[in-house]
This record gives C-alpha cells, sequence and structure tokens, in this order.
C-alpha cells in the first residue's frame, strides 16, 4: 500500500473533522490532503479526480478566505448555516451538469480515464458541494453523499482501498454533518 495514500486519507478525515466543526483549520489541512490526491490520482489515471483535488486546493485558500471574511464581517462568536436560495440552487446546479457533460465528453475522448463518466459525474458534485461549503450552506452534505457513494465504487474498482476507506468514513461524516449543522444559527444570506 502506498504510503502517501495513507497520509492522504488521514489527513482527509482530519479535514472532515474540522469541517463538520465548522473550524478554518479545516482548509489549510484541505489543501495537504488535495497536495497529496494530486498525485495519487495523477498515477491512477484518474484526470478527473487530479482536476478536482487541483480545484480543493485552490477552493481551499478561497474557502479560507470566505470563512475569515464572513466571520470579521458578523463578528460571530458561534458557527452558523446560511441559507441557500432557490435561485442560487438552480444556478450553480446548472453550471455543475454543465461542468459534468464538459468533463465526461473530454475525458471520454482525450484521456485513458478508465471510468470517464464516474470520474466527470464524481468531479461535478464535488466541486458544486464544495462551492456551497464555502457558503456554509447545510446542503452540501447532501451533495458529499452522492458524490462519495461514486467515488467508493470508482476507488474499490481501481485499487484505491485506503482511498475506499476513507470515503466510506465520508459517507458517515456527512451524515454526522447534517445533524450537527441544524443545530447552528441559520442566517440570511
Amino acid at each position: 500500500m502506498d504510503y502517501s495514500e495513507i497520509f492522504g486519507a488521514v489527513t482527509g478525515i482530519i479535514y472532515v473533522i474540522l469541517e463538520i466543526k465548522q473550524k478554518k483549520s479545516m482548509w489549510i489541512v484541505g489543501a495537504v490532503s488535495a497536495l497529496f490526491y494530486t498525485l495519487i490520482f495523477l498515477n491512477a489515471n484518474l484526470f478527473a479526480a487530479m482536476g478536482l483535488q487541483i480545484y480543493f486546493l485552490f477552493a481551499s485558500i478561497y474557502g479560507w478566505w470566505m470563512w475569515s471574511r464572513q466571520n470579521s464581517n458578523e463578528e460571530i462568536s458561534e458557527p452558523i448555516v446560511l441559507k441557500l436560495s432557490i435561485k442560487r440552487a438552480a444556478i450553480s446546479s446548472a453550471l455543475a451538469l454543465a461542468g459534468f457533460l464538459f468533463l465526461w465528453y473530454i475525458l471520454k475522448n482525450y484521456s485513458s480515464d478508465p471510468m470517464p463518466a464516474t470520474d466527470a459525474l464524481i468531479a461535478s458534485l464535488s466541486m458544486l458541494a464544495t462551492y456551497w461549503v464555502t457558503n456554509r450552506f447545510i446542503q452540501h452534505w447532501h451533495l458529499w453523499i452522492a458524490a462519495d457513494v461514486l467515488a467508493i465504487y470508482m476507488y474499490f474498482s481501481q485499487g484505491l482501498y485506503a482511498t475506499t476507506a476513507l470515503y466510506l468514513i465520508y459517507i458517515i461524516a456527512a451524515i454526522a454533518g447534517i445533524v450537527h449543522w441544524r443545530k447552528f444559527r441559520q442566517v440570511l444570506n
């Protein structure tokens, strides 16, 4: 078993624990995990998954900035959840669908990705979930569950067993996240 995969999985678990607790330090841990998984997925020819990790790296910077801004602007002393508007949900979901179709086409026609549709769908759902978590929308947890189920199938079939175990843990964590985030104060966006 590859030690970089184990390290990536451990940092991924730490990230999700910090996410459930709404700790801003999650963004730093997420960036470290993304760096390791970029290389892991490159070696497995899972190119959308690799690109997703690069997206996670930049999203970690954006998330750190957004959460810092939200905390300083509103002087929040307790975790909050922002309400996702129907308009924002529709627009961001439509963009995610377009992203999925684009990625699927590229992966199917121009790469050696062994599972182009699954890889593209996981990437699109995960990008949308990451965008929603940067804005503290509780609905991001539901997207993670869907993406994680698909990821378990894909990573197991590619022999990435530590990563498969990580995504099983992610599903449990997402359920815990939903329960925990429901306790936080809801704020209009």
